[in-house]
């Protein structure tokens, strides 16, 4: 019994299981991603199923995705800081160091007196 199991193993690592592994381009796959397409935008481009780039190319769309906004960041912050872009240094400082349009002041917090 033992032989058997072995000779069909042998017969199917030479046929493979399903159908042939398709190779698609990671560079183009890496473009898309960068520009932040959808993983079935990026399927419907390559001519491809969704579970065909997420099983198989899901580290190449992650990295593509995580580089598009790495770029982006770049752009803005040479956009406020070389730039001299006043709205997008308004943006960067609300959202990176939470300042606010509303300056707060320690007499704010304190109660109003009564007088009568």
């Amino acid at each position: 019994m033992s032989e058997v199991a072995v000779l069909n193993t042998e017969t199917e690592e030479k046929k493979g299981a399903g159908r042939p592994k398709i190779e698609l381009d990671k560079d183009q796959i890496t473009r898309l991603a960068e520009i932040q397409c959808t993983t079935k935008e990026i399927a419907y481009i390559l001519g491809v199923s969704v579970e065909t780039i997420s099983r198989n190319y899901s580290d190449v769309v992650d990295a593509g995705k995580a580089n598009g906004k790495l770029a982006l960041r770049r752009a803005q912050w040479r956009n406020a800081v070389e730039k001299d872009n006043v709205t997008m240094q308004i943006w960067l400082g609300k959202n990176i160091l939470k300042q606010t349009d509303q300056p707060i002041s320690d007499e704010d917090n304190q109660i109003l007196p009564w007088s009568d």
